[in-house]
């Protein structure tokens, strides 16, 4: 009895050591990929913000017409795809034009 209460123990620790060997502390695995244009990409807040802190302006000097790429967000792979021109302007700064009041101070 003292030897099956010893294994049932053995195969306990076991189980638990392979079950935290397992987890890898913070790798998410996709659950699914989705395919989608760089104007519904640039439409969801969070998406938007995962591909600035994702992707590299440098893709950008290989002169292409299209350019695909993937973004990791809420344990989905996004692919987005989006023209030169479209992924310039998603990395240009905005600059904002500050415009001067048009008021008049005299008192005619």
């Amino acid at each position: 009895m003292k030897t099956l209460k010893l294994a049932m123990v053995a195969v306990l620790i076991a189980c638990a050591m392979i079950s935290v060997a397992s987890t890898d502390g913070g790798k998410i695995i996709a659950k699914k990929i989705v395919n989608c244009s760089f104007e519904k990409a640039v439409t969801d807040p969070g998406l938007r913000l995962a591909m600035y802190q994702q992707l590299d302006p440098n893709f950008l000097k290989n002169d292409q017409l299209v350019y695909t790429v993937t973004v990791n967000y809420n344990a989905t792979i996004y692919r987005i795809t989006g023209t030169r021109a479209q992924w310039v302007k998603f990395f240009t700064p905005k600059i904002k034009m500050e415009s001067k009041p048009v008021f008049s101070t005299s008192h005619e």
